[in-house]
């Protein structure tokens, strides 16, 4: 698979925003064909077709456990990760959340959220502090934008002792660092298969065995009347086949990590300064949130596109949004060092020559953005 690229093409397009999404495995869309063309049968009717395909939903459950270290009757299958989110979070009647969450949590939990320090790890004093009289506890695993990856362990001791219940959003994390949920009394976690080479538009809910709550979508029997509607049998076919790529794969991120460090050794080698947004805290191997100080981020994702690299000037759930990124504010970061940052993430097909590529690329990107800067114009931005 070539992630979107051919790295042996001129005008070869280099995907580098596997964090918004990535493009779905081969392996992946043909385990999904068959149930989007023959066996397009209702997995609850009752014929002996139908069974077949209820047999391959149930497998699919299995695949996605396995890779979080779950047992399958804790996996409930939804939308996405935003439904996961949102029916976790529907358990609690006052959560406590971090600053730099996902909009899909921030904007469902009221209240104060936490901070975190410069490097956008949580501030575990504060943290301890706030959960006091709270019922629940909502935090990533790793950060969307930055790839932070928090401390779990600590996180979740805390949420136990003030009382409260833990729901961890492992979106961005899940196949791409170890994930055992059994090893923590975590009682929700929240997964998506487009995050992991499957498709968009399915996603799941884990309950810890023992955790009570209610549905939030209601109407059917369907997942064992805790998710009503008729399943999306090709998305979760294809769901259970990413999470088993994910876990044969998961030794190919330590390769991606130095594949990161290669392309930031390129671009200080062609002169050109940077700051990694968290890089003292440990992030995901796959995740480098960046700035280049005197460069505009959306000056720079406009010359980047038509030369071939497509990366994002913040998360694809607030990109498109004209305010600074509430990640990075939380972190501390000035509005203009805000503005000058920009994400790549990279995916388990990045190759080496790619990663070159990648770097001539913005080496030229930022050439081209200086040599129409000076003392007296400041930073320029660039319009199509």
């Amino acid at each position: 698979m070539d992630n979107g690229s051919d790295a042996g093409g001129e005008n070869a397009m280099i995907y580098w925003d596997n964090n918004a999404t990535t493009p779905v495995a081969p392996e992946v869309l043909e385990e999904m064909l068959p149930y989007l063309q023959g066996q397009y049968f209702n997995p609850s009717a009752s014929y002996h077709a139908a069974k077949d395909v209820r047999r391959a939903v149930e497998i699919a459950r299995e695949q996605v456990a396995a890779l979080v270290g779950a047992h399958p009757d804790e996996i409930f299958f939804t939308s996405g990760g935003t439904e996961a989110t949102n029916t976790a979070l529907a358990q609690f009647r006052s959560a406590l959340t971090l600053a730099t969450e996902h909009p899909a949590t921030l904007r469902t939990i009221s209240g104060e959220a936490c901070a975190v320090l410069s490097n956008g790890v949580v501030d575990l004093p504060e943290w301890k502090e706030l959960l006091k009289g709270r019922d629940g506890a909502s935090f990533a695993w790793a950060n969307h934008e930055t790839g932070v990856i928090q401390p779990i362990k600590s996180m979740c001791s805390a949420a136990v002792e003030a009382g409260a219940r833990v729901h961890v959003d492992i979106v961005q994390a899940a196949g791409k660092v170890p994930i055992c949920l059994r090893d923590y009394p975590i009682d929700f976690a929240s997964l998506s298969a487009h995050k992991l080479h499957g498709p968009k538009g399915v996603g799941a809910l884990y309950a810890r065995r023992g955790t009570e709550w209610h549905p939030l979508l209601t109407g059917g029997s369907q997942e064992d009347y805790r998710r009503a509607g008729t399943e999306n049998v090709p998305g979760i076919v294809g769901f259970g086949k990413a999470a088993e790529l994910a876990m044969t794969a998961a030794a190919t991120y330590e390769r991606i990590a130095q594949m990161r460090e290669l392309f930031l050794e390129q671009i200080s080698a062609a002169g050109i300064d940077y700051v990694q947004n968290g890089a003292s805290a440990k992030r995901l191997p796959h995740v480098l949130n960046m700035r280049v100080p005197g460069c505009a981020a959306e000056s720079l994702f406009l010359l980047l596109e038509p030369m071939g690299l497509l990366c994002s000037a913040g998360s694809a759930c607030t990109s498109a949004e004209p305010h600074p990124s509430h990640v990075l504010k939380a972190m501390g970061l000035a509005d203009k060092e805000i503005r000058e940052s920009i994400r790549f993430s990279m995916s388990r097909y990045t190759t080496t020559e790619e990663v070159g590529k990648a770097a001539e690329i913005f080496i030229k990107a930022v050439r081209k953005l200086r040599s129409v800067q000076s003392v007296n114009t400041g930073p320029v931005m660039v319009y199509r």
